[in-house]
């Protein structure tokens, strides 16, 4: 059902996101896994979606674990919570000069590099302290962590972590989203051969692509982020995440083309016969990607219509000649992300992944948080 224009007066566009849905993909993920605990990601606000909202809903649904990317986020997530037995990791590691800002906000660094490994290990040895870290071991992503030679380097030093908590050890997988391939294999038995050198220590390796690969990448701990929005990355043959977002805008103007006439920046359409188009209150600062142009689709009441002409900032033009005249009016509302044409769809038809228009959606929404009767905001 599309939102009612009366409710909301000053909006062009609003996110509807369902909090019982991500709830919903969590337990189905934490039933999944068993008796492996499932974390939660929160980066970049929850993906854009609003981490002080879902945190609280997912710590009630009883998350204990969440990660971050920096310490920016992990300071304020922290004020979400009113208990400290809640644990946050922050994956980018730390700066030298912050190792005070982790420990006084209770926040876990994710150790990338030797440096930081010496700066924890010293910080902690200076406070008298045995404040926990998670070790990253690069088995194949090449991005952040201790190369697989710096890893057993270290191995060979027992001095260096020997009074060091680690508290878990981590990879990524590179290439979850493509079941089939073979570096997932390779990455667990990396994985799994460093795990040796850590018997007692708990290990993470899967990320929401990962917790559909099998058990075999289950391990101690999942780290789901994009599904617990709904996004299935074309990874799962059918699809058992319920979609969390709907995204309507305002239509602001409708006007009769006549054949010839061009549409948007450039001119890059052209109508082959007098044509209908509405004009509705969203573009890519809204987070409508200017590649979605003269190739996408919304809907209104269940029709499927072509988006033309070239995306704008604030602007998308639409070809509404299908539906009567008499029961499409300006003000009207349509559906550009929802049960019709999901947040997968919408990814695939720009070439990108979900997790890029989640975090592109802006503040410019009008938001409606559904389901939040034990949220407080």
């Amino acid at each position: 059902m599309m939102p009612s224009a009366d409710n909301h007066k000053i909006s062009n566009s609003f996110l509807e996101i369902n909090i019982d849905s991500i709830i919903h993909n969590y337990q189905l993920i934490n039933n999944k896994v068993g008796n492996t605990e499932c974390a939660a990601v929160l980066k970049a606000d929850a993906y854009g979606m609003g981490a002080s909202v879902i945190a609280k809903a997912l710590d009630r649904a009883g998350c204990s674990t969440f990660f971050v990317a920096t310490i920016d986020e992990g300071i304020e997530l922290r004020t979400c919570f009113s208990k400290t037995e809640n644990k946050i990791a922050v994956l980018s590691g730390f700066l030298e000069g912050s190792e005070d800002i982790f420990y006084n906000n209770k926040l876990t660094p994710v150790l990338n590099d030797i440096e930081q490994i010496k700066k924890w290990d010293l910080y902690n040895k200076q406070k008298k302290i045995s404040a926990p870290s998670i070790l990253h071991i690069d088995t194949g992503m090449n991005r952040l962590g201790l190369t697989v030679s710096e890893f057993y380097d270290i191995i060979r030093r027992p001095t260096v972590l020997k009074e060091l908590h680690v508290g878990w050890i981590m990879t990524h997988l590179a290439c979850g989203d493509q079941p089939h391939n073979i570096m997932n294999k390779k990455q667990l038995s990396v994985f799994l051969n460093a795990k040796k050198k850590f018997p007692n220590v708990k290990a993470s390796l899967a990320n929401s692509a990962g917790v559909f690969l099998g058990k075999s990448y289950h391990l101690d701990m999942v780290r789901p982020g994009i599904a617990l929005y709904g996004s299935g990355f074309g990874s799962i043959p059918s699809n058992p995440l319920k979609q969390v977002i709907k995204l309507y805008s305002r239509i602001l103007q409708i006007r009769t083309l006549s054949r010839g006439a061009s549409v948007g920046y450039g001119a890059s359409y052209r109508v082959s016969e007098a044509t209908r188009v509405a004009t509705v209150g969203l573009g890519y600062a809204d987070g409508y990607l200017r590649s979605l142009s003269n190739c996408s689709w919304v809907f209104f009441n269940g029709v499927k219509l072509p988006v033309i002409g070239r995306i704008s900032m604030d602007y998308i033009t639409v070809d509404i000649t299908k539906i009567a005249s008499e029961k499409i009016k300006t003000g009207d509302f349509i559906e550009i992300i929802g049960d019709k044409f999901t947040l997968d769809d919408l990814a695939t038809v720009a070439n990108t992944v979900p997790h890029e228009l989640l975090t592109r959606l802006g503040t410019r929404h009008h938001r409606i948080y559904r389901n939040t009767d034990n949220v407080s905001k």
